[in-house]
């Protein structure tokens, strides 16, 4: 019967391999260290978790391999995971060369086999056994330890190249969105370096990228400021974060926004508070306060990792819940001339000709312990700049730019 189906076939080698293509694998190197005492690395892209009762994974070498020929006469293994960034360990490790080893960052593991530096995620394992596949092996391998490492997203290979792992929202921002957030952008230079000189503090200019993400277009420092946050840098749209924006977008953007809170009435009814506050007062502040500096050290923390990433799903919720965590930094206040306030920012919005909104200025770096007299002329200088902008975007062709802008259907 086996025979009968193999003449009806209708592919070839070629056609089998291209299809399959399209289906994008994980990379892992499998090491282990032979009884000769020489370590053996082999790349594999067919590793597979298989049971976890008992814990067993597999992968899949060629029948032909060499490689694995000396690798199954290793006691264990550790499969290390590789890293999106770690195409070059990926192709050192893949041709066969007495010294390469030597050319990549490794450690022994307690168990004896060699572990990658900078992989994803280790597991150490043992060879329990082996069933012949066609012109593979199926090794299943019983898992006695794993942990991971360094939580970044994975390596992958898809069509004969290597590639990263960018669930939709979690993607950086592309050089296109980039550019025309400059773009945009062009008229608050003057403003942010006057202010940032002025008040000795740094200023910035934020654009939405999409309805989930906004980015820092321009930045200008004065004073003892320092560039704490780089041009491009992702800055989540997720409550509390971005409520300049969200505040005057239509109510379908609100509602887009608010579903990303707590799933309470509580907090539903606070956030839509704090939009209606905004609307009110045309301003949004983060109140830090010396007793709350530990925690709002954490926000940033967050706010640093989202920027630096893609992140992997686990971790990305995880700085997700530490941002949603920190509402009490967004409270809405009365600015009171006679009272002392700590602030972390300041951020107000630049409405576009059209009555929405195209772009937000922020302050950020502030002292501490300033009167609220000093804070209303912040606040002052901030919506003045802003509406020096707006003028600008409907007198110098960028009212058309604001058209184009990918982003322009939220504001």
């Amino acid at each position: 019967m086996m025979q009968e189906q193999a003449l009806e076939r209708r592919f070839d080698a070629a056609t089998f391999r291209e299809v399959l293509g399209h289906y994008p694998t994980g990379v892992v190197v499998v090491t282990g260290v032979h009884p000769d005492g020489d370590p053996v690395a082999m790349v594999v892209g067919t590793f597979s978790s298989v049971s976890m009762d008992p814990p067993l994974v597999a992968f899949m070498p060629g029948t032909h391999s060499g490689t694995y020929a000396r690798l199954r006469e290793c006691p264990s293994f550790v499969i290390n995971v590789l890293a999106h960034d770690q195409a070059d360990v990926c192709r050192t490790m893949a041709v066969p060369s007495d010294d390469k080893f030597e050319r990549v960052g490794w450690s022994m593991s307690a168990a004896g086999a060699p572990v990658l530096d900078d992989a994803v995620a280790l597991i150490h394992c043992r060879r329990e056994q082996e069933v012949l596949a066609g012109d593979h092996s199926i090794v299943l391998c019983a898992v006695d330890d794993l942990e991971v490492v360094r939580p970044v997203t994975p390596l992958l290979f898809f069509q004969g190249g290597y590639g990263g792992f960018n669930p939709k929202g979690l993607s950086a921002v592309g050089d296109g969105d980039f550019i025309e957030a400059l773009r945009l952008a062009e008229t608050g230079r003057p403003h942010i370096t006057r202010i940032a000189e002025r008040y000795g503090c740094e200023s910035a200019v934020l654009v939405a990228i999409d309805e989930d993400e906004m980015t820092t277009a321009d930045s200008a420092y004065g004073g003892s400021a320092e560039a704490s946050e780089r041009l491009g840098a992702r800055i989540p749209l997720l409550p509390p974060i971005g409520e300049v924006y969200v505040a005057f977008a239509p109510d379908e953007v609100q509602e887009h926004w608010l579903a990303k809170a707590a799933k309470d009435d509580e907090a539903l009814h606070h956030y839509r508070g704090r939009l209606e506050t905004i609307r009110r007062d045309g301003y949004a502040v983060v109140q830090v306060g010396t007793e709350r500096e530990e925690q709002y050290a954490r926000l940033h923390e967050a706010l640093d990792e989202y920027a630096s990433g893609p992140l992997t799903p686990s971790r990305d919720r995880a700085v997700r819940e530490v941002i949603a965590q920190m509402s009490l930094f967004f409270q809405p206040i009365d600015i009171c001339e006679d009272g002392t306030y700590d602030l972390g920012s300041i951020v107000v919005p630049v409405f576009n000709p059209d009555g929405g909104v195209s772009m937000a200025l922020r302050m950020t770096q502030l002292p501490q312990g300033i009167d609220g007299t000093v804070v209303r002329e912040w606040v002052g200088s901030l919506q003045q700049a802003a509406t020096e902008m707006t003028s600008a975007l409907g007198h110098n062709g960028h009212h058309e730019a604001l058209k184009d802008y990918q982003s322009w259907f939220m504001m």
